[in-house]
């Protein structure tokens, strides 16, 4: 058996360690099945791991290291801050790298080693802004942060999304990311009156937000993002979490077999039920396993080439197609937060 280093780079210590933690748990679960089952074309997988504690400087020596000395075939990171560093050296260095936070579109002509299997921002402002349609919602204050093209892009796809309808009332209100003015602005919110808040921010931010907002009397819907479904989010947000609607990654009431068996397994190993990070983490070895099989080759230029191949790819968040031009997702699955926990609302169309 030959065994081939899987490049792991992910928040472990500081912002976003609870996802990354979660990730890495999907990973090593994934990895120990396939070897147990004698590993891929007479490869198994070990998991090198790099923390980045959210930092952009350590996520490129991340990066370096992992290639240079850990001699890794393909990476898997791109999580909370330092996702964009660590895309740029992955790409520089030429090691296919699984971006699992990364959720812009994506240009594979920019960035034909980098791949991102979730779904982009776009993706999860128009399906946000059709929830709010089904909650019956019609005025809307969007709180964003215009110097994050996370939040920037998120809020427009949104307001393009929910002025289409003829009765809509949208307004913004700016907020800077360091939430220094955060009573400021949920202040003007208040004066608003609206009959729900829509907060493109990252989990860790949001928490915050929400539960300040909850302080000061608003107790309208609130509507986020993807990444809420994770514990920087569910296990902080406590009561303020209530009446919260975010888009889902993992949908975690799947029937399927696969599904069952995933959640069967985690509680299992890890004494609590998987998070949509952990789902994530454990598709994304999954991919590897099936590049390394159809290739024929862990060369780090034929997985790229089989990971550029891949076409609805029966993963446990659903099927991953990783060229962003053919991927056609139809509908996502929203969430609604119910004492600290993900409870399915609805599915809603993506066009």
């Amino acid at each position: 058996m030959t065994i081939l280093n899987v490049g792991v780079l992910l928040p472990l210590k500081g912002p976003g360690s609870k996802g990354g933690e979660d990730v890495l748990n999907g990973l090593a679960m994934a990895a120990e099945e396939v070897n147990a089952a004698g590993g891929v074309n007479g490869n198994v997988f070990r998991l090198v791991v790099r923390d980045t504690r959210s930092e952009p400087d350590r996520a490129k020596k991340a990066v370096a290291g992992l290639v240079a000395e850990d001699k890794a075939f393909v990476l898997v990171g791109g999580l909370a801050g330092g996702s964009a560093e660590a895309a740029e050296a992955a790409e520089a260095a030429q090691v296919p790298m699984l971006a699992l936070g990364g959720t812009m579109p994506g240009i594979p002509s920019r960035e034909p080693w980098i791949f991102r299997p979730c779904q982009t921002d776009f993706h999860s402002g128009r399906v946000m802004a059709r929830c709010a349609a089904n909650l019956n919602v019609r005025r809307v204050v969007v709180v964003y942060d215009p110097s994050n093209a996370f939040s920037k892009n998120l809020a427009a796809a949104f307001v393009t999304q929910f002025k289409r309808r003829p009765d809509a009332r949208v307004s913004g209100e700016v907020i800077d990311g360091s939430l220094k003015d955060l009573a400021a602005v949920l202040e003007r919110v208040r004066r608003k009156n609206p009959d729900a808040i829509y907060l493109p921010l990252l989990g860790d931010q949001a928490v915050e937000a929400v539960r300040k907002a909850r302080e000061m009397g608003l107790t309208v819907p609130v509507l986020g993002t993807a990444s809420w479904d994770t514990p920087e989010f569910l296990d902080f947000a406590g009561p303020a979490g209530d009446n919260c609607y975010f888009p889902a990654r993992y949908h975690p009431e799947l029937q399927s077999e696969a599904a069952g068996l995933f959640r069967a397994g985690y509680e299992t190993k890890y004494g609590r039920p998987p998070s949509a990070m952990a789902a994530m983490g454990y598709d994304a070895l999954a991919m590897i396993a099936e590049a390394v099989r159809t290739a024929h080759s862990a060369s780090p230029v034929d997985v790229k080439s089989a990971l550029a191949k891949m076409r609805n790819f029966p993963g446990l968040t659903g099927p991953i197609t990783t060229d962003p031009d053919l991927a056609r997702l139809e509908e996502v699955a929203v969430l609604r937060c119910e004492n600290g926990k993900p409870r399915f609302l609805e599915m809603v169309p993506v066009h």
